[in-house]
């Protein structure tokens, strides 16, 4: 058995089972009647990712001369996801007061990248550093930040159900890619990724979709194979977008932290472009 594969059939579950664990207490924290400490408990799940990611996309950064502190795009991503938690915890999400919260802490993360660039009185890379701190805000921040909001509406396990389809077309995008895998995805973007494969993962996310998210969101059984679908693509869109980073970088991979996987980046890109989309689907259903 390929060394990666190992890792990946040892280490899947356990992050799997993990995230069941903290959705578990986040659900039970709910029942008892802390609705708003349950969205707490999810965000001290997605800080640490965060700051993981956030020294990944440093890496990624300076690899194209851009010299962005790890800690500049930690607070920015952390300002982003905290700021949508904030947001939730208002009476009309995203009006008046709410909504210039989540500007302001954007104008922060800017500011806060430019400024910590220029403290030694030099303007060079300026520019790169406030879009960079901007840059993850957005991706570290508002994009992972869409998986509270879907909480705040749903319950954990439609959650769990929803980034679980959304993982699951990796999982069968991979099996097939290899058994049957032959006319090349997008090659000069990602060599490895097959038509082939991506039919298969679509299948088995539509699938996983019609077993978790018709009965736990009460979808019908034609709009959870359709959202399985949606989000399969969109995930690997995802998936190709982070390859599109990297591939800039000239990396093969964001880190090493998880065997078998890579980095953090390399494990939550395709949930970060397919939270949103997830939201959406859910509130049109």
């Amino acid at each position: 058995m390929p060394t990666m594969l190992k890792y990946r059939l040892i280490l899947g579950p356990i992050m799997i089972a993990l995230l069941l664990g903290v959705l578990w207490l986040d659900q039970w924290v709910q029942q008892e009647g802390h609705a708003r400490a349950g969205l707490v408990i999810l965000l001290m799940l997605v800080l640490p990712g965060i700051r993981f990611a956030s020294r990944e996309l440093a890496i990624l950064l300076r690899a194209k001369g851009i010299a962005t502190g790890f800690r500049v795009l930690f607070l920015s991503g952390a300002a982003g996801c905290i700021g949508v938690y904030a947001v939730l915890q208002g009476d009309l999400v995203l009006a008046g007061p709410n909504a210039m919260l989540l500007v302001s802490l954007g104008i922060g993360a800017l500011l806060l990248g430019v400024l910590v660039q220029c403290k030694g009185q030099n303007t060079d890379g300026t520019m790169a550093a406030g879009a960079a701190a901007v840059f993850a805000f957005v991706y570290l921040g508002l994009m992972p930040g869409t998986l509270l909001a879907i909480r705040a509406e749903h319950t954990a396990w439609v959650l769990a159900a929803a980034l679980l389809t959304t993982k699951s077309c990796d999982i069968g995008a991979y099996f097939t890619g290899r058994a049957i895998g032959k006319t090349k995805l997008i090659p000069w973007l990602s060599p490895g990724k097959t038509w082939e494969g991506l039919a298969g993962g679509v299948a088995l996310a539509a699938l996983v979709s019609l077993a978790t998210l018709t009965p736990l969101a009460g979808l019908s059984w034609w709009y959870a194979l359709l959202v399985g679908a949606l989000l399969a693509v969109v995930g690997q869109g995802g998936d190709l977008l982070a390859s599109m980073f990297k591939r800039d970088a000239a990396v093969k991979d964001s880190g090493s932290s998880i065997p078998g996987f890579g980095g953090v980046l390399d494990v939550i890109d395709s949930p970060l472009l397919a939270a949103p989309v997830a939201y959406w689907l859910l509130a049109a259903a």
